[in-house]
């Protein structure tokens, strides 16, 4: 390291000037950061989680998108929605769908009459359209897609009175990232004015400041195009999280480590040692600390990339490359500034009266450490106590002002729709068989209830209930109701039917008395008849004889006939006209003869067939008789049972009514849809929504009350695949694998992976921390000692933390604080420890007592400087509006107070001295020696 530090300070112009030539040289050749995030982030969520898995399974069941990215278009309008605002939906609908690179399916129910419903508020003035759009929450390729689909949004013309609004999950993640890059060059900026204003305040000196700037402007800059180079390569993740994290990292370890150079350097050169010596005899001493410290930066940063979040992870590689960056810069450009400067008289120490406070607190630790110990203890502990009752906030929304375009979103939907409206969780329910049928209806309705009864559920819209709610007439209490009013309304015309048969059974008996008496009477017109029929034989017998006779007649008076018929003008003709008048009557006897005969035996033929007919009809009238008799009997036993049958029927019909009525309202009706009904267009149309195509997998949504995002809304997660599991134990859902997806369930899968990374991340960052304390310090108590007291100190920033955000303004604390915040405090308070133990070791030989004072006077100023503007540097996060950038801030800022004026200045110091020669055990006494330089050098 001395012939590092004699090659920079021999040559530091050139130094400078590569800095200077290969910063700029790098931002030109490589996008900026803030591109390269855009184009190659990576998702939020791990791929592998359960919530994620659903999700795409979902998609593929469904023949939808495999993407996680959903979203919601919220329309709004001033008064109830109209023809305009369906045109504009329709045409904000087919450009959706035109956008197959960013847009992978719409989900339009407003324009079909069946769904519009359940897509329009109560009030008629607000729509919502589910959107799956292309990417993963959190990924380039997702922020694009809702980068697109919001500048759809403007380009369609909106009505007047209309606001239309993206949100959902993925653009929540898209608006929070937003927003935090927004405020980037806000934060920086103020930091800087900061960190200006105190080193003006400390050193007073310019120069001073400007070193420091160069050094972290330099950087800053050489970093951001470094991790840029390697993001746009693929070898590393960022995101604008990590981009934030970077910034703040490097101003603040780039300002302490400078200072750390800058302050043995005044120190030496207090002591009359001349330029160019005094500043390689600092770097000789300074820059093995400087290394360490660095180190346990970068290897507690780089155990991020253990995690499985993404956020966490892609904060990991580099922040820890930043640091490496600005370590390289203080070793090599902070010493060529401060020679250049010290060529011409400058960067020149002024006269401090702190190094004897600090003597005398030194001093007075060594007089009385267990009284010190104590009461520094007592006070982290209690600054720690508020930590008990850590609450974390996976609410993403808090994360971004109100006025972001998702929380806008959120806002008009709450102001239209019930609680949660747009953040459903989905149960998605794979069997081996088609459910689209009564049996498989039943099932799920049972599976309905049992989420419904979970306490917070304020809804569950499934195939059963496609609106929310039982479909009417869904419930076999309902229908018997039906029935039994149907029958209360067939009574009247029962009683009616009972007084038919009973006036029908009376005329059954008048017509059977009749019909006897007809028998009778044809019985004697039958034996009339036969007598009639006797006569009319004689009769016809006599009219024949009589016909022959006239016959006879007839043919002897042919030859006159003849005579008559050859007389011409026989009626002048006496004798022609006297045998004229024998024959006219002769003939006309003869006619009626024959007619006689024919009447005769028409008489004949008719009394003969009259008296069969009257026969056979006595014969049909005893058999119509009989039957009539059997009829009297059957309706005589159909009136007798129907009139007993009839109370009975009342009270049927009774029960069923008050059945319906009792359970009116109760949710155990019972549950029954026929075939016919599964039939009908408004079923089959929600079929197609909550059904795969071929009917082996449903979904559910599960509406919540309360917050979505909220520690609730994840514990119910849980709830709900224990009731699910509870309700297909048994029945034709038994063989089934039940997913879960949605914010609640997406925010359960973070809290269980957050809480295995937080576990990871403390073992392993602890670990490494002391292995690189132990090669530094060679000492295992003295490497544990290094270790306990950070973790003291992180528990004591965190519970301070929880104390202020609240206990004092409200807000939980969000999810990751704990983790960014641990390895931020670990990392930067392992660095004034070990530079207060490579102190005490250089100091060693003077005794511990005295060494201790020794350490303290030297150092005391400079880390107290560097510790606090590290901690203004991270209290400047505040300025981003952002509560998650602000939170994490505000531990770290508190952190590095508490360690650098009551961990490192007193109860490190104070452990150091109780234990002793044992502190450097296994050695008993510090071996090695810094470089250092006489009084007299």
């Amino acid at each position: 390291m001395e012939s590092l530090g004699r090659i920079v300070t021999r040559h530091a112009p050139w130094v400078v000037l590569i800095w200077l030539v290969a910063t700029c040289a790098a931002n030109l050749a490589v996008p900026q950061i803030e591109q390269v995030v855009r184009e190659h982030a990576k998702p939020f969520f791990a791929s592998d989680s359960p919530a994620v898995s659903a999700a795409v399974q979902m998609g593929r069941d469904f023949d939808d998108s495999t993407t996680n990215n959903v979203a919601y278009v919220v329309l709004e309008s001033s008064s109830p929605t109209g023809d305009a605002d369906h045109q504009y939906y329709n045409h904000l609908v087919d450009s959706l769908r035109a956008d197959r690179a960013h847009v992978e399916s719409v989900m339009d129910l407003w324009s079909d009459l069946y769904s519009a419903a359940i897509a329009e508020g109560g009030d008629h003035r607000a729509v919502t359209m589910l959107v799956r759009l292309s990417g993963d929450i959190g990924d380039a390729q997702a922020t694009a897609a809702v980068a697109a689909v919001r500048h759809t949004i403007d380009q369609v013309p909106r009505p007047a009175g209309l606001q239309v609004h993206l949100s959902g999950p993925g653009a929540t993640v898209v608006d929070e990232f937003a927003s935090i890059a927004n405020r980037l060059i806000t934060i920086t900026i103020v930091t800087v004015i900061v960190i200006a204003i105190l080193l003006l305040a400390v050193y007073r000196s310019v120069t001073v400041c400007a070193v420091v700037l160069t050094t972290i402007g330099l950087s800053l800059a050489a970093a951001r195009a470094l991790v840029a180079a390697l993001a746009q390569a693929g070898v590393v993740e960022v995101s604008t999280f990590s981009v934030s994290l970077m910034a703040a990292m490097v101003l603040g370890a780039g300002t302490d480590y400078t200072i750390f150079l800058i302050g043995r350097y005044h120190e030496q050169r207090r002591r009359g040692v001349a330029g160019e010596v005094a500043l390689q005899n600092s770097y000789a001493s300074t820059a093995p600390v400087l290394i360490a410290s660095a180190s346990t930066v970068a290897i507690a940063l780089c155990c991020l990339v253990f995690t499985k979040i993404g956020l966490l992870r892609s904060a990991g590689i580099p922040c820890a490359i930043a640091v490496a960056v600005t370590t390289l810069a203080s070793l090599t450009l902070t010493p060529a500034l401060l020679r250049i400067a010290a060529w011409r008289g400058l960067c020149e120490p002024t006269r401090s009266h702190s190094m004897r406070r600090w003597r005398r607190l030194g001093t007075a630790i060594v007089r009385w450490p267990a009284p010190i110990f104590v009461s520094a203890t007592a006070l982290l502990l209690i600054c720690a106590v508020p930590a008990v009752g850590l609450r974390l906030s996976y609410d993403e929304r808090a994360g971004q002002p109100p006025s972001s375009d998702s929380n806008l979103g959120y806002q008009a939907a709450d102001r239209h729709f019930p609680a949660n409206g747009l953040l459903p969780q989905y149960v998605l329910i794979e069997t081996d068989h088609d459910m689209r049928n009564p049996a498989g209806l039943i099932a799920i309705e049972g599976v309905t209830r049992h989420l419904v009864a979970i306490p917070g559920v304020r809804a569950v819209q499934s195939a059963s209930r496609p609106t929310g709610a039982p479909p009417p007439g869904a419930a076999l209490t309902d229908q018997a109701g039906v029935i039994g009013r149907q029958i209360k309304d067939g009574m009247s015309s029962l009683q009616t039917a009972l007084d038919s048969i009973d006036r029908t059974e009376t005329m059954l008996s008048q017509l059977s008395d009749a019909l006897q008496q007809l028998n009778a009477e044809l019985a004697g017109t039958v034996d009339g008849l036969q007598r009639i029929n006797a006569g009319a034989q004689n009769t016809k017998n006599g009219a024949t004889g009589l016909h022959g006779i006239t016959d006879s007649i007839s043919a002897e008076l042919t030859p006159l006939r003849d005579f008559v018929g050859a007389t011409p003008d026989c009626a002048t003709n006496t004798i022609c006209a006297l045998v004229d008048r024998v024959i006219v009557p002769v003939d006309a006897a003869v006619t009626s003869t024959q007619q006689l005969e024919q009447g005769t035996t028409q008489l004949v033929d008719g009394s003969d067939q009259a008296a069969h007919a009257l026969a056979a009809a006595t014969t049909a009238i005893a058999t119509t008789r009989a039957k009539m008799s059997q009829a009297r009997q059957v309706i005589t036993a159909l009136g007798l049972n129907t009139g007993s049958a009839l109370p009975q029927f009342s009270q049927l019909a009774d029960y069923l009514t008050a059945l319906a009525a009792d359970f009116a309202g109760s949710p155990d009706r019972g549950f029954y849809l026929p075939e016919g009904a599964l039939r009908a267009p408004g079923f089959q149309r929600a079929a197609r929504l909550l059904f795969s195509p071929d009917g082996h997998a449903t979904r559910l949504l599960v509406f919540t009350e309360g917050d979505a995002w909220s520690q609730s809304a994840a514990d119910q997660a849980a709830r709900i695949r224990t009731s699910v599991h509870e309700a297909t134990k048994e029945g034709t859902l038994s063989r089934n694998v039940v997913r879960i997806t949605g914010v609640g369930a997406y925010t359960s899968d973070l809290q269980e992976t957050l809480a295995s990374d937080m576990a990871l991340l403390v073992t392993v960052a602890l670990a490494l921390i002391f292995v690189v304390a132990l090669l530094l310090i060679r000492s295992p108590v003295a490497a544990i000692t290094v270790v306990a007291t950070v973790g003291v100190s992180y528990l004591s920033a965190l519970g301070a933390t929880v104390a202020l955000w609240t206990g004092l303004l409200g807000q939980h604390i969000h999810w990751a604080v704990p983790p960014l915040s641990f390895v931020a405090l670990v990392a930067v308070g392992t660095d004034y420890n070990l530079l207060m133990t490579a102190r005490l070791k250089e100091e060693a030989p003077a005794g511990l007592k005295t060494g201790m004072v020794r350490a303290f006077a030297g150092t005391g100023g400079v880390v107290t400087t560097a510790g606090v503007v590290f901690a203004l540097t991270m209290l400047g996060l505040l300025a981003s509006g952002v509560s998650s950038i602000a939170q994490i801030g505000t531990a770290v800022g508190i952190g590095l107070i508490i360690d650098t004026l009551v961990v490192r200045a007193l109860i490190f110091p104070a452990l150091a001295r109780l234990l002793g020669r044992w502190f450097w055990w296994p050695q008993l006494q510090p071996p090695i020696q810094w470089p250092r330089t006489g009084r007299g050098s």
